[in-house]
């Protein structure tokens, strides 16, 4: 409850009131999720009334649209340029698979620190798309050196898989450590990255797993398949 207004402010010519809070100990996304369940039930509201979320929280949600359409263009262009760089469609295929599934690895990471999905660790994820493909690049560009020296298809992922072995180890190790201090926010201003940190170390530690498992057998099932 609260005192009648000493001032009218008006909105395309409609009476408006603002309400703001701060919060504390909490995420924007599950106390705005409790704010909305509790005001549409709790709260009799006059007949004509509308409500319009705003702040921070509209601002968040324009962020993930926004981010959202850049993660989907990524993943379509690098899907067209590996068609063209590889001439099939089972390369970029098995290649984007195991990139996507490495979001798994992020958001994992997330729930274990109990780290909100943000702006930040969203932009985390999506560097993840951009680090963890090159993985399957290597591998696979390997498997077609070795298809290419006679050798058959299962043996040259074998080939390629002994060969792809240490750059990706060495590749996701040093991106790891590299980040360790922001994911342990250590470090003024830390705090704000740190999201960004763990979702980046999820992905490309589940990346190590996928690009050297996944990626070849879902390109054999490919190929057997004829594509």
């Amino acid at each position: 409850m609260d005192e009648g207004m000493t001032e009218v402010r008006r909105d395309n010519l409609r009476n408006t009131s603002a309400v703001t809070a701060r919060l504390s100990g909490r995420d924007l996304g599950s106390a705005m999720k409790e704010i909305q369940e509790r005001l549409f039930k709790e709260v009799p509201l006059p007949p004509g009334t509308e409500i319009e979320f705003g702040g921070l929280y509209k601002i968040q949600l324009e962020s993930f649209l926004g981010l959202t359409r850049v993660l989907l263009t990524s993943i379509l262009l690098i899907f067209i340029i590996l068609v063209f760089e590889f001439r099939s469609f089972s390369h970029p295929i098995a290649i984007l698979a195991a990139t996507i599934l490495c979001g798994s690895g992020s958001l994992l990471a997330l729930y274990l620190t109990h780290t909100t999905l943000n702006i930040s660790s969203f932009m985390g994820t999506i560097m993840v798309v951009g680090i963890v493909q090159k993985n399957g690049i290597l591998m696979l560009d390997s498997e077609k050196f070795f298809s290419a020296q006679g050798l058959p298809l299962r043996e040259a992922i074998f080939q390629a898989g002994r060969r792809r072995l240490r750059p990706i180890l060495m590749t996701a190790l040093a991106t790891i450590f590299g980040m360790l201090p922001l994911a342990l926010g250590i470090g003024s201003g830390a705090e704000m990255l740190q999201p960004l940190a763990i979702a980046v170390i999820g992905g490309v530690g589940i990346s190590m797993i996928l690009s050297l498992l996944i990626t070849p057998v879902l390109f054999y099932l490919l190929r057997q398949r004829g594509l």
